[in-house]
């Protein structure tokens, strides 16, 4: 394991056999209001490492999780939440994780019922990014109540910043502390070029104020490192508050 920590706040993780733990400790570590960037190299680690975080959330805290993949359907993201594999798992073996050990599963559609937990493909959410700048805006239409995650979550015409208007009012009327938004952004840069992406990500600031959110924005480490250039990079990395960079 190789972790470096510089000046810009950047963490760039080595991944070996240990790898997931010390991501997994880092995300969690992550204060609310946080806007940051997570490069993955693989299906295999993101897995790994989304189905850890997001069963922590869950089991032991009180916030609202949102989850907008990229490479794998919502689907097939429901079904891992609900077996995975953990038999091979190093992050089993700490003492942290020994809830995890005893039930290696989440009950999604316990989560996805009451409202905890949201699973929607990204180019549902971000398939009308061109030509709008989309906005996330703290004041809550109270008439959004009416949603409940149900209605969100199979609702075919809504962007990102509807989602998350509809989500701080339902984990309101949930009572929730707090959303904790999994985004991969595949979908943007592949589909809307670079510019789409960055209109987009600059509509997230750095810091969320007055409100309780951690936005996590997921990107691919062949598609991060191969399809832009190191200026792009430093462009995205630097619209971000924290950054963690995968490396196999």
């Amino acid at each position: 394991m190789n972790l470096h920590d510089d000046t810009n706040n950047i963490k760039i993780i080595k991944y070996q056999h240990r790898g997931v733990k010390e991501i997994l400790n880092s995300l969690l570590n992550t204060p609310t209001g946080i806007h940051q960037i997570v490069v993955y190299p693989n299906l295999e680690i993101i897995r790994e490492t989304y189905f850890h975080y997001i069963k922590r959330l869950l089991d032991n805290s009180n916030e609202m999780v949102i989850f907008l993949p990229y490479y794998e359907s919502s689907h097939s993201v429901k079904k891992i939440l609900s077996s995975f594999p953990t038999e091979t798992n190093e992050v089993e073996n700490d003492k942290k994780y020994e809830s995890s050990q005893k039930n290696c599963s989440i009950d999604v559609k316990r989560y996805t019922c009451n409202g905890s937990l949201i699973i929607i493909e990204s180019p549902k959410i971000f398939s009308n990014v061109e030509g709008e700048t989309p906005t996330i805006t703290p004041n809550i239409d109270h008439h959004l109540d009416k949603y409940n995650s149900n209605r969100i979550a199979n609702k075919d015409n809504y962007n990102f910043s509807s989602l998350v208007r509809m989500s701080l009012s339902h984990a309101k009327k949930l009572k929730k502390e707090g959303i904790v938004i999994l985004a991969d952004y595949g979908f943007i840069y592949e589909k809307r070029g670079f510019e789409n992406l960055i209109e987009l990500e600059k509509s997230i600031p750095p810091y969320f104020k007055n409100i309780k959110i951690k936005q996590i924005c997921l990107y691919h480490q062949k598609d991060f490192f191969n399809r832009f250039t190191k200026q792009q990079q430093k462009e995205i990395l630097d619209l971000h508050s924290r950054s963690i960079l995968m490396t196999d």
